[in-house]
């Protein structure tokens, strides 16, 4: 019998570059879930069909025995998700995987997500019993095997679902109790490699290490300051502490035009703070706003030419939907 599970994006609010170099950061997810589909089959291949590929009228299979060997950039995290359950597990015979998600993914995590799910899908499959924490270290490894590097944010967003504090590659992973926040989000309209700007911030830090280190340090600092913030609703100090974060991100130079377009009509139409989310160079910023406010704060960043994303914060982690 099929299984079908699934993970949400996700939101950096605090912490965005810092939390490479092991420093705290704010997580939050948001509702729009990636879904893995996973069945039997009766060949000792895996089947992938992706939303990409079907796209192209394509499915991608490989044996279990050369999984990742072709290094498939459309399936490169799935593959790696399966190696990861198949050192505990060993498939019987083979998998026939879908993936599927919202047809745009405003650079929320869908990475992350599919891996998280994956993960789920196939110990669910397999029979084999995995706390989230269980899920977090192999996701997180499979992540460190495509990409390279990582934080490990995006995958305890993932996987433990709601807002989340976040330390160290997985030292502290804290979920705070905070329902669905006040925040707007927008889209700039443009798709980055997180990657590429991790690199970009990494060499202006060897560049300036005695400036940069101790921003990156204060960024942490803001993280956990704004952690408290939410836990007491106090929306106006973290407006403030958002703002503050942006100034440094600023410095850092992943701001821009478009995506300081849409922070600036957020602040401009009475948001509490503004700020880009994750690495920069496009993808989403968000404002913080009271709910008086909020309709003018959208029309705001759709005037600016952002895309506002409809989506409700702190909802549920990795989930198994059927059976």
């Amino acid at each position: 019998m099929a299984v079908t599970t699934s993970a949400p994006g996700k939101m950096v609010l605090f912490g965005d570059h810092a939390a490479v170099y092991g420093e705290p950061c704010l997580v939050t997810t948001v509702d729009l879930r990636f879904s893995v589909t996973i069945d039997v089959h009766d060949e000792a291949v895996v089947e992938i069909s992706t939303p990409d590929l079907r796209a192209r009228n394509e499915t991608h299979r490989v044996s279990l025995t050369e999984l990742r060997k072709d290094n498939r950039r459309d399936t490169a995290f799935v593959e790696a998700a399966l190696q990861q359950v198949f050192q505990h597990c060993s498939p019987t015979p083979g998998m026939k995987i879908t993936t599927d998600g919202p047809r745009i993914t405003y650079g929320l995590g869908s990475s992350s997500a599919i891996t998280a799910a994956t993960i789920a899908a196939a110990a669910h499959t397999l029979g084999l019993r995995l706390s989230q924490r269980d899920i977090f270290d192999l996701a997180y490894a499979a992540v460190i095997e495509v990409q390279g590097t990582g934080s490990g944010v995006d995958l305890a967003a993932a996987i433990y679902g709601g807002t989340v504090y976040y330390v160290n590659r997985g030292e502290i992973i804290e979920q705070l109790a905070a329902g669905d926040l006040p925040l707007v989000i927008g889209y700039s309209g443009a798709k980055v490699s997180t990657t590429n700007l991790i690199a970009h911030v990494a060499a202006l830090r060897e560049r300036q290490p005695r400036y940069i280190k101790p921003l990156l340090k204060m960024l942490g600092e803001i993280s956990t300051d704004a952690r408290d913030a939410i836990i007491r609703a106090d929306w106006p100090t973290l407006g403030e502490l958002a703002d503050i974060h942006q100034g440094i991100l600023d410095a850092f130079g992943v701001n821009t035009p478009q995506l300081a377009n849409l922070i600036f009509a957020a602040r401009g139409a009475g948001a509490l703070g503004a700020k880009l989310s994750g690495a920069g160079g496009g993808d989403c910023m968000f404002a913080l706003t009271a709910p008086e406010n909020q309709h003018h704060i959208e029309q705001s960043i759709e005037q600016a030419g952002g895309l506002v994303v409809r989506a409700r914060s702190s909802v549920d982690g990795v989930r198994v939907d059927s059976p």
